[in-house]
């Protein structure tokens, strides 16, 4: 398991959600997920440019009050306005994370970082602070994971 700390500025993003799930490898896999990213994808790549198309795609995990998350299938955006309207608005704000990228332990790369975190927080090397928590997706076979941990 590798990992490294970092700090992330405050962001915002603007997508689908699918509402109360616990952050997995099991929700990133889903058929609704992929679903959710299709549309997503579909409505970036109708209206924008080619550059704007290889954008990364982001699954932010939102915790609500009663201690569930909401997945938000999303791209970032420097300004709220800039976000099509109808989609769910998230402001992040800047936090300390572990980062986490597959090491070639498992075929699935989300499934290999996901694994990954479960290690890290049964061996108390991270403790988790249950906020946000972040998928970046370059491409289908390109994930970072960033945990929210407290320092």
């Amino acid at each position: 398991m590798t990992y490294t700390i970092v700090v992330r500025g405050e962001a915002v993003y603007a997508g689908l959600v699918f509402p109360k799930v616990r952050p997995s490898f099991k929700v990133s896999n889903s058929e609704l997920i992929e679903f959710l990213k299709d549309r997503v994808r579909e409505r970036m790549d109708a209206g924008a440019e080619s550059a704007d198309s290889q954008r990364p795609m982001y699954t932010v995990y939102v915790r609500t009050p009663t201690g569930t998350y909401n997945a938000l299938v999303c791209f970032q955006y420097i300004e709220p306005d800039e976000a099509p309207v109808g989609d769910v608005l998230v402001r992040v704000p800047r936090g300390v994370y572990a980062r986490f990228v597959p090491n070639g332990d498992y075929h699935d790369p989300v499934e290999d970082v996901w694994a990954q975190v479960d290690d890290a927080t049964a061996s108390a090397e991270i403790t988790r602070a249950y906020r946000e928590e972040i998928e970046i997706w370059h491409d289908s076979e390109s994930v970072e994971l960033f945990i929210s941990i407290t320092p």
